[in-house]
C-alpha cells in the first residue's frame, strides 16, 4: 500500500477542509462547550498523497463519519463531537472504508476540550497525532501560542515577537508547548534554519488562542497564523491559508467546501497571508 501511495504526487493549495459528515460548529453559550468536545482534521505530511479520513465512535461503529480527499496542508474546522472513545484512521484517497487504514489512532475526547487529529512527519515515518488545543483562557493582558512545524527543508523554527524569541527550536513534524504572549498590535517573526525569516503583523486579542502554522511546497516556504480560540471558546471558521498562488484550480471542490462553511460559520477568524519565501 506504501509503495502505491509513493506513486501519487499532490500539489494542493492548504485550505479548509469541511467535515461534512459532522454538524457544523455553532457558536456556544460557555455552559453548553463544557459539556461536548471539539475536534477537528489536519494533513500535515509533505510528501503523503491526498487521503480518506474516517472517524468512528467506539460504541456506534457503523456510524463512521468520512472526510475525503483531504491534502497536505488542509486543516478542518472545529466541530462538535459526543465526548468519548473514538478511532481516526487515514485511507487512500478513493479506498474501500473497510480496507486496512495507512495509519490510525485513538482519540479519547473528553467534555470540554478541543483536539487536533493531524498527519505529521514524511511519510515514512508517518504518524497520526492527537494534539490537545488549550482553549482555556491565558492571563489577563495575555494570548496563548504555539507553532505546527510542517515544513521539513525549513530545519527547527523559532516564532519572535518583535525581536524577542518566544518559541524556539519547534521541530518539523511537531507541534511545540503553548507559551503565553503579550496581546496587543506587534510582529511575529518565523525564523527557519535554513530559510529568510518572514514577518507577520498582527493584533494579538487577549484572552485568544493562537496557531502558526508553516508549510513548505516545492521549496517555497509560507506560514500563516490561525486564531483557534476567544475567551476560551473555539472559533469555528479560522481559517488558514498560504499564498502560494498558482494552484488555486487543483482545489475548486475544497474551496467550494471552505465557502459554504465560511457561509454558515459567519465571521470571527484573523487571517495572514505572507509571501511564499524560496528554502536554500
Amino acid at each position: 500500500m506504501k509503495k502505491a501511495l509513493r506513486k501519487f504526487r499532490y500539489r494542493g493549495l492548504a485550505v479548509l477542509v469541511s467535515a461534512a459528515a459532522v454538524v457544523l460548529l455553532a457558536p456556544l453559550p460557555a455552559s453548553a462547550a463544557q459539556s461536548v468536545s471539539f475536534l477537528r482534521l489536519a494533513h500535515l505530511s509533505p510528501d503523503t498523497p491526498q487521503v480518506d479520513v474516517t472517524v468512528t465512535k467506539f460504541d456506534q461503529p457503523n456510524k463512521s463519519q468520512v472526510v475525503k480527499g483531504v491534502g497536505y496542508g488542509a486543516v478542518s474546522e472545529y466541530q462538535r463531537i459526543e465526548p468519548g472513545s473514538y478511532t481516526v484512521a487515514m485511507r487512500p484517497a478513493g479506498a474501500d472504508p473497510k480496507s486496512e487504514p495507512v495509519i490510525s489512532t485513538t482519540l479519547e475526547a473528553a467534555k470540554g476540550r478541543a483536539y487536533t487529529v493531524a498527519g505529521l512527519g514524511r511519510f515514512a515515518d508517518l504518524a497520526l497525532r492527537v494534539l490537545n488545543d488549550e482553549i482555556g483562557l491565558p492571563p489577563a493582558g495575555q494570548s496563548r501560542m504555539r507553532v505546527v512545524n510542517a515544513a521539513p527543508r525549513a530545519g527547527d523554527l523559532s516564532i519572535q515577537r518583535e525581536g524577542t524569541a518566544v518559541i524556539e527550536r519547534a521541530a518539523f513534524g511537531n507541534a511545540s508547548s503553548y507559551v503565553y504572549v503579550p496581546a496587543g498590535q506587534t510582529t511575529l517573526t518565523v525564523a527557519p534554519v535554513e530559510a529568510a525569516a518572514t514577518n507577520l503583523p498582527i493584533n494579538l486579542e487577549a484572552g485568544s488562542v493562537y496557531t502558526v502554522l508553516v508549510l513548505e511546497r516545492d521549496g517555497a516556504l509560507s506560514a500563516a497564523v490561525r486564531q483557534d480560540a476567544r475567551g476560551a471558546t473555539v472559533v469555528p471558521n479560522g481559517a488558514v491559508e498560504t499564498g502560494l498562488g498558482g494552484t488555486a484550480d487543483d482545489d475548486t471542490g475544497l474551496r467550494l467546501l471552505l465557502l459554504a462553511a465560511a457561509g454558515l460559520a459567519g465571521a470571527g477568524a484573523v487571517l495572514l497571508v505572507v509571501r511564499r519565501r524560496r528554502i536554500a
